[in-house]
């Protein structure tokens, strides 16, 4: 487990520094590399948020249970290229998901102080979210990524920091005498 954790830490830091980047590149759609970009930041905040939950399952609870299962789901919703299938918008679905599942989580990990950081950006990205669905404008949309990205590399920092202060098993198993 010490492993996974370990890889979903530096996923969680790269997938939110590549989501930084990106919000700085212009748009194109049906852009072979770009997509692809998007894919790896999706997928690594995929992985980033289930070590999250690997490591703070119990303090966060149920109801953080199912935000993590919310903002689990939204986010596979969206990797892979942005599509509309019968009629639907995957992107927008996925991604409201997964926002509002991080908000849910974010509120429990608050109430279980841990991930203090990375659970106000993340509140904070649902709120800017929100303004941005009523107000259309692109700087709140980019502004929900950024912060939105600023959690994923607490959460990963965070999460380092906690992997390295647990002994590995083969540290704390008692020598036997010969």
């Amino acid at each position: 487990m010490r492993h996974f954790l370990g890889l979903g830490a530096a996923l969680a830091i790269l997938g939110g520094a590549l989501r930084i980047l990106s919000a700085f590149m212009p748009f194109t759609p049906n852009n072979a590399p770009l997509e692809t970009l998007y894919g790896v930041i999706d997928l690594s905040f995929l992985f980033g948020l289930i070590a999250l939950y690997c490591n703070f399952a119990d303090p966060v609870g149920r109801i953080g249970l199912f935000g993590f299962m919310v903002a689990l789901a939204g986010n596979a919703a969206i990797v892979g290229p942005d599509s509309a299938t019968f009629g639907v918008d995957f992107y927008s679905m996925g991604a409201t998901a997964m926002v509002a599942g991080l908000g849910v989580l974010s509120v429990q990990m608050l109430r279980a102080r841990v991930l203090i950081v990375a659970s106000l950006a993340w509140i904070s990205a649902l709120g800017l979210g929100l303004a941005n669905a009523v107000l259309a404008t692109p700087w709140l949309f980019q502004a929900a990524g950024l912060v939105l990205a600023f959690g994923f590399i607490a959460t990963g920092i965070a999460l380092l920091r906690s992997n390295a202060k647990k002994p590995s098993v083969a540290l704390t198993l008692p020598s036997h005498p010969r």
